[in-house]
C-alpha cells in the first residue's frame, strides 16, 4: 500500500494501523522522510484548519515510533523551520506542534542551535496554559528533559530561560504537571541565574504552599496517581534548594506558624528543617528569635505527638543553622545566646517535678543539644549540674528517679557523641552519683553508666565493686539483664576500659574459682558478654571455664560469637574433661560436640584425626569405663562434612564397625546402644558411593534378620534407614520382612510396629541421622515410603484385620506426612481413623481427629457411612478435659458436619446442641470461640 493512500486513511478514519505501516516504511527505508513530507502536503497546505492540524499529529505520530537515533540533524533542523512556520501560522497548531517538540527533542541529533530554537519557539508562539493538560505535560517534560541532558545550552538563554517558564507554569494546577514544574526549578535555582526573578519565581511557587490537595481515586490501574507527598515533597525541595529564598521564605514560614491551621504549622516546620543546608542565618537574623519563641512554644503545648517531633526537630535545625555561622554576640547571630534564651526559658519548669511541663522542657534543652558540641557543652555544663543539686535535695523516691531519668535523657546517644566531652569535674560527680545511689536505683544507675561510657569518660574503682557485688547478688531481673548485658559489652568493646574490664572478669571467676563452687546464671552470662567482645578477654577463656555442669547450657551459643577455628583449638581440648561428664545425658553437651564436628574444615583435619585416633580408635576405649570417649568422639565424627572428611570416614568405619557391632549385640537396649546404631548408620549414609561399605551394610542387615529379636531388629532398622534416606526405592526391599515381624502375634509384632515407627519418623533435628549432620536425604524420602508402606498394608485395611498395635503406628504415620502427599489416600483410612477414636491409647486421638477433620472440610459425603459412629464419639471428645486441642478439632469437625445433607444429620441436632451449650462455658477461650461458631452452624440448620 503507498504512501498516499495510507496518508488518506489515517485522514479519514484516523487509523493507527496506518502509522504503523507508514513508520515501517520508513524505518525499512522504502519511503524517505522527505517523500513522507511532500505526500502529506495537501493536508498541510489545506486552507481547512482541521486538516492541517491532523497532518501535524500524524508527522508526529509516526515520528514517535521511530528510533530516537533515525533522524539526521538536518532533517531535525528543516522539520523545526517547517513546524515554527507552522505555529505562526494559526495558534489553534501550537498543540500539535507542542507533540511534535516532544519527539525531536530526544533525537540524539538535535544540535545546540535547534535546541535554542526549539526553546525560544516554545516560549514565543506558544500560550503553555491555553493547553489541555496532556500537552502542557509535553512541553514541561520536554523543557526538563532539555534542564537535564542539555543544561550548557540552556545556560546560554540566561535569566530569560527563567522569566519565560515562570509565564510558562503560572496558574498551572494539574498535579501530575506541578511535579515536572517542581523539578525544573529545582534545577533551575541549582544551576541558572536566578537573581534576576528570585522573588517573582518564589511567589509563583509560595502561592502552593501548604500543599492542600487531595488525590482522586485512580479510575483503572493503568492510570498515574500523584500522591500528595509527592507533591509537597517536590515543592518543599524548591522553596529548600536555594538560599535566595531565604527572605521571602521565613516571613511566609512565620505566617503559616502562627496560624490555628495544625497542617500548616507541621508544613512550615518542615521546609524550615530541611532549609538549612542552603539557607544562611544572616539572611534571617531578624527572624531568629521569633522563630525560637514560634518552635518552643510549639514543643512545649503541642497538642499530639507528631507536633512535637517536628517541634523539636525544628529547634535542633534552628540551632544548626546558627552555628554554622560566623558567631557574633552583638547580634542575634549567636549560639551562645539562643542556649541561654532556652535555658532561661526552661530552667524553671525543670524545678517543677509535678507540673506537666517538666518533660516538654527537657526535650527541648534536649534539642537544643542534640544540635552540635557547642550546643551539648553549654547545655551540660548548665543543666546537669542543677539536675544534680536537686536529685540531693529530693526526698521523695519518684521525683528523684524523675530526676535521673532527665539526666539520662540529656546524655543519650547521638550522631555528636564522638566529640562532645563532659564539662570538667561533671563526670566525677556523676560516677560519684552512681556509687552512692546504686542499690536504691540499679535500673536508672545502669543506664547512666552505660551513657557515661559511650562519653568515653573514666570510671574508678568503685564501678567495679559495684557490677561485681550486683552481678554477685543473683535474681537480677530480665529488664536489668539486658542493660547489664549492654554494659559489659561496652566495657569489652573499647580498649579505653581494659583495666575495668579485665579486673571485673577477674573478680567474676575467682568468685567461683577460689570458694569451688558453682556460678550462678548472672555471673557466666556476664563473662559470656565480657569474652564475646574482647580479644584480651578471650585469653582467659580457659580459666574461665572452670569444670561446671551449669555452664554446658551456654556451650553451644558460643558459636555465635567466637571463630570455629578459635573454639576447636583453644575450648574443645579444654573442656573434653567436662563433656565426658554431661556427654550422657546432657543434650547441650552433645549439640556442642556435634557444632564442633560440623564447623571442622580442611584447615582442622590434623586436630581431627589426633582426635578421633585418641578417643576412638584406642581399643582400651571400647571397655564399659572408658565408652563416654567414644560417645563423645560419635557425636563429633558424626557432624563431619563428607566432602572434606570422606578418606577419614572411610578409615574411622573400616576400623571400628566390627566392634561397633559388637558392641550393640553385647549390651542391653537402651539410649547409649540406639546412639551406636545411628553412628554406623550415619557411616553408611555417608559413605554410599563406596560399594564395600553398601555390602557390609548389607551384610549387617541379613544378620540381624537371622536373630529377629529386640537388639537385632532395632540395628536393622537403623541401617535400613540409612540406606532409605539415600536411596528411598530400596525401601521396597526390606517392607515385606518388616510387614512379616508386624504380623507376629506375640512380642515381635509390638517391636516391629515401634521399628516402623522410627522408619518413618524423619526428624531434622537428629544430631547423627538427618541433613543436619550432613547426612544424604532423598527430597521425596517421605513420599516413597508413605506410598510402600500403604501398599503393603491395603489387605489388612480392606479386611480390617489391623491390630492396635499396627493402628498406632499408621495414625502416627499419617500424621508425620505432609497432607498433601496422603490427600489420595484418606478415605480408605477412613475406617481406621474412625476406630483409632475409640481406641485405649489416647495419644493418636488427635492425629485421628486431625485427618478426619481434614477429610470432612474437603469430602464431607465421604462421611456418611460411619455418621452413626462418628458423631457420639465426636460429642464425647468435645468436653474431653485432659487435652484442649482434642477438644477444639471435635468441635471443628462437628462445625464441619452441617455441610451434609440435613435428613441425614438431623436426628443428632438436638443432642448436639445440648452438648455444645456445655462447651460453650468451657474454661479455656480458644475452646469457647470455636464452640460458639459450631453452635451457631447447627442452630441455623434449618434456617
Amino acid at each position: 500500500m503507498d504512501c498516499r493512500t495510507l496518508i488518506e486513511r489515517y485522514g479519514n478514519d484516523r487509523d493507527e494501523i496506518a502509522v504503523t505501516q507508514l513508520s515501517e516504511l520508513l524505518k525499512t527505508n522504502q519511503l524517505s522522510l522527505v517523500d513522507f513530507i511532500v505526500d502529506i502536503g495537501d493536508y498541510l497546505q489545506s486552507t481547512e484548519l482541521s486538516k492541517r492540524t491532523v497532518a501535524l499529529v500524524l508527522i508526529g505520530n509516526v515520528l514517535k515510533s521511530l528510533p530516537n537515533t533515525f533522524l539526521q540533524s538536518h532533517e531535525i533542523h528543516h522539520l523545526l523551520i517547517f513546524i515554527i512556520a507552522k505555529m505562526a501560522d494559526h495558534h489553534i497548531l501550537a498543540q500539535p506542534a507542542a507533540d511534535l517538540f516532544s519527539v525531536l527533542a530526544k533525537q540524539s541529533a538535535l544540535t545546540d542551535d535547534d535546541c535554542i530554537m526549539m526553546i525560544k519557539s516554545i516560549f514565543s508562539y506558544m500560550y503553555v496554559q491555553s493547553f489541555p493538560q496532556a500537552s502542557r505535560h509535553k512541553v514541561f517534560v520536554v523543557l526538563l528533559h532539555f534542564l537535564f541532558t542539555r543544561l550548557d545550552v540552556v545556560r546560554q538563554l540566561g535569566s530569560d530561560f527563567v522569566c519565560n517558564f515562570i509565564q510558562s507554569m503560572d496558574g498551572e494546577r494539574d498535579p501530575r504537571n506541578l511535579v515536572l514544574c517542581f523539578q525544573c526549578l529545582q534545577y533551575m535555582t541549582k544551576y541558572l541565574d536566578i537573581e534576576p526573578y528570585k522573588e517573582e519565581l518564589f511567589e509563583v511557587v509560595a502561592c502552593y504552599f501548604p500543599m492542600e490537595y487531595k488525590p482522586k481515586t485512580a479510575s483503572n490501574e493503568t492510570e498515574e496517581t500523584i500522591t500528595h507527598e509527592q507533591l509537597a515533597l517536590a515543592l518543599r525541595n524548591v522553596l529548600t534548594s536555594s538560599g535566595k529564598f531565604a527572605q521571602y521564605c521565613i516571613p511566609m514560614l512565620i505566617e503559616k506558624l502562627e496560624s490555628d491551621i495544625p497542617s500548616a504549622r507541621l508544613a512550615a516546620m518542615d521546609v524550615f528543617i530541611n532549609s538549612i543546608e542552603e539557607y544562611d542565618a544572616r539572611d534571617i537574623s531578624s527572624h531568629l528569635v521569633q522563630l525560637w519563641n514560634l518552635f518552643s512554644k510549639q514543643a512545649l503545648c503541642a497538642e499530639n505527638q507528631e507536633t512535637e517531633t517536628n517541634a523539636l526537630r525544628a529547634i535542633t535545625a534552628l540551632m544548626q543553622l546558627v552555628g554554622k555561622s560566623v558567631q557574633n554576640d552583638d547580634t542575634e547571630i549567636s549560639t551562645k545566646k539562643l542556649v541561654n534564651r532556652a535555658i532561661r526559658e526552661c530552667e524553671n519548669y525543670l524545678k517543677e517535678l509535678d507540673l506537666k511541663l517538666v518533660w516538654p522542657a527537657t526535650k527541648v534543652l534536649q534539642a537544643v543539644a542534640r544540635a552540635n558540641s557547642t550546643c551539648s557543652s553549654l547545655i551540660w555544663s548548665s543543666v546537669l549540674p542543677l539536675l544534680t543539686k536537686q536529685f540531693e535535695s529530693l526526698e521523695q523516691v519518684n521525683h528523684r528517679q524523675t530526676v535521673l531519668d532527665m539526666i539520662i535523657y540529656f546524655l543519650q546517644s547521638t550522631s555528636l557523641r564522638t566529640v562532645v566531652k563532659l564539662p570538667p569535674g561533671l563526670a566525677d560527680e556523676l560516677w560519684i552519683l552512681i556509687s552512692t545511689q546504686f542499690q536504691s536505683f540499679q535500673s536508672h544507675c545502669l543506664s547512666l553508666i552505660h551513657s557515661l561510657l559511650q562519653l568515653n569518660t573514666t570510671p574508678g574503682q568503685v564501678l567495679e565493686d559495684d557490677l561485681t557485688k550486683f552481678i554477685l547478688q543473683g535474681n537480677i531481673p530480665d529488664q536489668l539483664r539486658i542493660k547489664l548485658s549492654a554494659v559489659m559489652r561496652m566495657l569489652a568493646s573499647s580498649v579505653i576500659f581494659d583495666r575495668i574490664c579485665t579486673n571485673l572478669l577477674t573478680n567474676l571467676i575467682n568468685s567461683w574459682t577460689v570458694t569451688k563452687t558453682n556460678p550462678s546464671n548472672e555471673v557466666l552470662e556476664s563473662c559470656l558478654d565480657l569474652c564475646h567482645n574482647s580479644e584480651r578477654c578471650q585469653e582467659r577463656l580457659e580459666r574461665f571455664f572452670f569444670p561446671s555442669q551449669q555452664f554446658i547450657q551456654y556451650l553451644p551459643s558460643l558459636f555465635k560469637y567466637l571463630p570455629p577455628s578459635y573454639i576447636l583449638t583453644n575450648l574443645f581440648s579444654p573442656l573434653f574433661d567436662l563433656l565426658l561428664s554431661s556427654i550422657d545425658n546432657d543434650q547441650h553437651a552433645k549439640i556442642f560436640c556435634a557444632k564442633c564436628g560440623a564447623i571442622a574444615d580442611e584447615s582442622c583435619k590434623p586436630f581431627v584425626e589426633d582426635q578421633y585416633r585418641k578417643n576412638l580408635l584406642d581399643d582400651s576405649l571400647w571397655q564399659s569405663e572408658k565408652s563416654m570417649n567414644v560417645l563423645l568422639m560419635i557425636y563429633f565424627i558424626g557432624n563431619l562434612k563428607r566432602k572434606t572428611y570422606q578418606n577419614e570416614l572411610e578409615m574411622v568405619f573400616k576400623q571400628i564397625h566390627e566392634k561397633l557391632t559388637e558392641k550393640i549385640f553385647n549390651q542391653k537396649f537402651d539410649e547409649t546402644n540406639t546412639i551406636y546404631c545411628c553412628f554406623l548408620a550415619n557411616l553408611i549414609n555417608k559413605l554410599s558411593s563406596n560399594d564395600e561399605i553398601m555390602e557390609q551394610g548389607q551384610t549387617i542387615i541379613k544378620q540381624c534378620e537371622t536373630i529377629p529379636d529386640q537388639l537385632h531388629i532395632h540395628l536393622w532398622t537403623i541401617v535400613v534407614k540409612a540406606f532409605v534416606l539415600s536411596r528411598p526405592s530400596t525401601f521396597e526391599q526390606y517392607i515385606p520382612k518388616l510387614m512379616s515381624w508386624i504380623n507376629e502375634r506375640n512380642g515381635i509384632g509390638d517391636i516391629a510396629c515401634q521399628s516402623l515407627k522410627v522408619l518413618t519418623n524423619f526428624d531434622e533435628q537428629s544430631l547423627l541421622l538427618s541433613s543436619q549432620a550432613d547426612c544424604i536425604v532423598h527430597p521425596m524420602v517421605k513420599q516413597i515410603v508413605f506410598m510402600n508402606i500403604i501398599s503393603q498394608m491395603k489387605p489388612f485395611l480392606m479386611n480390617n484385620d489391623l491390630l492396635p498395635n499396627q493402628m498406632n503406628i499408621l495414625i502416627d504415620l499419617l500424621n508425620n506426612i505432609p497432607k498433601s502427599i496422603i490427600q489420595d489416600e484418606i478415605i480408605p483410612l477412613l475406617p481406621i481413623l474412625v476406630r483409632a477414636l475409640t481406641s485405649s491409647n489416647e495419644s493418636i486421638w488427635s492425629a485421628s481427629l486431625q485427618s478426619i477433620s481434614d477429610l470432612i472440610k474437603s469430602e464431607p459425603n465421604s462421611i456418611i457411612d460411619h455418621i452413626d459412629t462418628l458423631l457420639p464419639r465426636l460429642t464425647t471428645l468435645a468436653t474431653y478435659q485432659k487435652d484442649m486441642t482434642i477438644r477444639i478439632t471435635s468441635l471443628k469437625c462437628l462445625n464441619y458436619l452441617t455441610a451434609l445433607p440435613i435428613h441425614k444429620i438431623q436426628p443428632y441436632r438436638r443432642h448436639i446442641i445440648h452438648v455444645l451449650r456445655k462447651c460453650v462455658d468451657d474454661h479455656k477461650r480458644l475452646v469457647r470461640r470455636q464452640a460458639i461458631e459450631t453452635q451457631m452452624s447447627w442452630c441455623l440448620l434449618n434456617a
